[in-house]
């Protein structure tokens, strides 16, 4: 292994790049505590751990089944490999051979898994504590098991169950069969918990509220995750109670050397690959992750064109099926390289991994332990290449890198109001339970059942709410899954469906004559129906480019419900309805990225929804160039939402923000309905302000760079924008000399 990583640091040297920074982390074994018949363990349990080999726990094992066993409300927060998954196992299994016969019919504990393939994958380790002479049964219940195994968990219910979100969502509210079946439970498990962010965690939050309305107060919660920042907060406020956190290892032992890679003369993905391909050439097993679906298909296609290396893909979007293929050839080791978003950056077993190649510093530094703890597990050395470009944050950490490695753990974060979301649980529980009482429903979500209303879903009388069952069970198959808030675009080949993108990013990615990658294959965007949220697109056998959108935001109501004061600047938080306006988009070459063209579309797109946002009007600059102004304005919201990242833990694609002329800018969750970013951004301001002057004060550009303001979501293609300006701005913030304006209403035209 040593060898190929002096091959790639070889490489790159001939191509001009540098290695910033090498970062080598080392851990031995997590604290041990005693022996596994000195617990308190049943003995049938004890001899069966002790032959498969664990003859001790350590420490934080035993302090979570002293916690799980005394029925209090755990989250356990440690590190990919660390033993989380015995941590909470042995005490529920322990639990169920002492009481299950006084309990009756089962099951007797629920474990979730965020996918379907982590459930199926986990379930194997499950298994291990559920031998026959322990006398405890496991099943999987999820969309994929037949009716025949299903008729079978109904009648014969096993004692530990294994499911994941969506199917608790849909059985909630489908199937009296299983409401009766888990209504039985003692102890539900989440496990990688720390996943449950932003929208997919305010859909949980509900889905677990919905379920502990079935199984009574008594019943246990366990979450199991990655380090995060607020474990007792975040654990509060998913699971609607206090949890007492049990602190593991960041790291199982092992080796790690991590790499920060700067390279001036070449793209982001012509690194990449060439990175993926030297390691993969070397024998090393490697997996790549880029934050984009299109970013991981281009990525692949380039390592495939340019070094003949296989190369698997796997994202969101795809099928179900394409994914396990990939899986599958991945963990034989048919693929030695893999590209991927974040769908595997989670415990899926794909085998032992040597190495892990970071397009991109991830959204948040838990998802880069995640991603890295892939690499070098089971005492195995690892190597980490992260990728440095130019980029306000990459930038950032290329002149701190130590700083980087040494950060707290960022918080977990959900928005507990978002109404699109409440929408499909409101539907949800009336498919449940026939009818709710309308004071039952938080107010802050008035306007939920009020649209619901409009739509024809519900009625409301006399404080009841109720609906049709037909309408009602269309209105949530219509909504998909719980990733998303429910707006999804279905792609089109012709008559076959091939995949499906969400809005608002579906505008941004299938506008007409955008280039669309699925499954490695390009595609030509042909058109978009957002009235049945439909997509045309058309195969094409080359291309040589790619599309970027260009776009504008703008805010057409604001409904304040917070504020704050930041030295002279009043910022307000509330509901935000935005507007995205797609007018054309910008052509570039594949490799380098150069521009080619700007094309505007004959039919610009609109599409608006309401989310949750903070807007400020921001001081005077002193410029009485209009232009000078907004190119202030518009670099100082560029910069805020890039230096929240590393403040806040949250991805810039979790924020969307626009400028206006007149000195408002709105930070918006980019989310429909919201995810909870935009408020830890606000609650975390003083600093955000202090890591954007870092930022800007540092470049040496003229007046604006990708290292400084420019970002590559800009809907503008990054023109007026000005460092100086939003130097200026943030000084006239920090010396908090000027006098406090109110908001108000935003003026002219915005700049998203």
């Amino acid at each position: 292994m040593d060898s190929v990583a002096k091959s790639v640091e070889v490489a790159l040297e001939r191509m001009g790049c540098r290695v910033v920074y090498r970062y080598v982390e080392e851990y031995g074994d997590p604290e041990w505590g005693p022996p596994v018949e000195d617990v308190g363990l049943n003995p049938f349990l004890a001899e069966t751990l002790k032959s498969y080999g664990i003859k001790r726990l350590f420490r934080f094992q035993v302090e979570a089944f002293n916690s799980i066993k005394s029925g209090r409300d755990t989250l356990i927060v440690a590190g990919t490999g660390t033993g989380k998954t015995e941590a909470f196992l042995v005490p529920v299994v322990d639990e169920i051979m002492r009481f299950k016969d006084s309990w009756g019919s089962g099951p007797h504990a629920i474990l979730v898994y965020p996918t379907k393939a982590l459930a199926r994958d986990q379930v194997s380790r499950v298994k291990i504590l559920s031998q026959p002479g322990l006398g405890v049964s496991i099943s999987i219940l999820d969309g994929d098991t037949p009716s025949e195994e299903r008729r079978r968990i109904y009648s014969s219910p096993p004692d530990i169950l294994v499911t994941n979100p969506d199917m608790i969502h849909f059985g909630l509210a489908l199937s009296r069969d299983f409401r009766d079946l888990i209504s039985r439970a003692r102890y539900i498990v989440l496990d990688e918990i720390h996943v449950y962010n932003g929208v997919f965690g305010s859909h949980v939050r509900w889905v677990l509220s919905r379920l502990l309305g079935y199984v009574g107060g008594d019943t246990v919660l366990i979450g199991s995750g990655a380090t995060i920042g607020n474990p007792e907060v975040f654990g509060e406020k998913l699971f609607g109670r206090s949890v007492n956190v049990i602190l593991g290892p960041r790291r199982r032992r092992g080796v790690a050397v991590h790499y920060m890679v700067e390279c001036s003369r070449a793209s982001r993905w012509t690194l990449a690959s060439m990175i993926i391909a030297l390691l993969a050439r070397g024998g090393l097993k490697v997996l790549a992750f880029t934050d984009s679906q299109q970013m991981a298909e281009l990525l692949a296609r380039i390592t495939v064109k340019s070094y003949g290396v296989r190369v698997g893909v796997h994202r969101a979007g795809l099928k179900a099926e394409l994914r396990r293929e990939v899986e599958e050839a991945f963990k034989e080791g048919v693929l030695r390289a893999v590209v991927a978003t974040p769908t595997l950056e989670l415990g899926l077993d794909i085998g032992d991994l040597d190495a892990v190649v970071l397009t991109s510093l991830p959204k948040s530094f838990t998802s880069y332990i995640q991603r890295a703890g892939r690499a070098g597990r089971r005492g195995r050395q690892g190597l980490i290449y992260t990728i440095l470009g130019d980029d306000a944050i990459e930038a950032y950490y290329t002149l701190r890198p130590k700083e980087y490695f040494e950060q707290e753990v960022p918080p977990g974060y959900l928005e507990p109001f978002n109404i699109e979301i409440a929408k499909t649980h409101i539907v949800a529980m009336l498919l449940e339970k026939g009818a709710l009482k309308a004071n039952a429903i938080p107010g802050e979500l008035s306007r939920a059942l009020e649209e619901l209303r409009e739509q024809g879903i519900i009625t409301i009388s006399s404080n009841t709410i109720s609906g049709a069952r037909r309408k009602l069970r269309g209105f949530l198959e219509s909504r998909g899954g719980i990733r998303s808030t429910g707006h999804q675009v279905r792609i089109f080949e012709g008559p076959e469906e091939i995949g499906f993108r969400e809005l608002p990013e579906a505008l941004l990615d299938l506008h007409p004559g955008a280039v669309y990658y699925h499954a490695g294959r390009p595609y030509i965007s042909v058109n978009i129906d957002l009235d049945h949220l439909k997509a045309e697109v058309r195969r094409v056998r080359e291309v040589n480019y790619y599309t970027r959108p260009l776009y504008t935001v703008d805010v057409d109501e604001f409904k304040p419900v917070d504020s704050l004061i930041f030295n002279n600047v009043k910022l307000l938080y509330g509901d935000v309805r935005v507007t995205l306006k797609v007018e054309g988009y910008t052509v570039r070459e594949e490799a380098g990225g150069a521009l080619i063209a700007e094309i505007p579309l004959e039919k610009p797109l609109k599409w608006s929804y309401w989310t949750k946002g903070f807007m400020g009007r921001y001081p005077d600059t002193g410029l009485h160039d209009l232009t000078l102004a907004i190119s202030s304005y518009h670099a100082l919201e560029h910069v805020l939402i890039a230096a929240s990242r590393p403040v806040a833990g949250v991805a810039d694609t979790d924020l969307g923000g626009v400028s206006y002329p007149s000195g408002h800018i709105v930070i918006y969750d980019a989310s429909p309905g919201g995810n909870g970013a935009s408020r830890l951004v606000l609650e975390r301001f003083g600093r955000v302000v202090e890591v954007a002057e870092v930022i800007v004060s540092s470049c040496n550009c003229e007046d604006g760079c990708p290292r400084c303001v420019y970002s590559p979501y800009c809907g503008n293609n990054n023109r007026f924008l000005s460092r100086k300006g939003a130097l200026r701005l943030i000084d006239l913030m920090r010396r908090g000399e000027v006098k406090a304006l109110e908001p108000g209403r935003p003026q002219g035209s915005p700049m998203a």
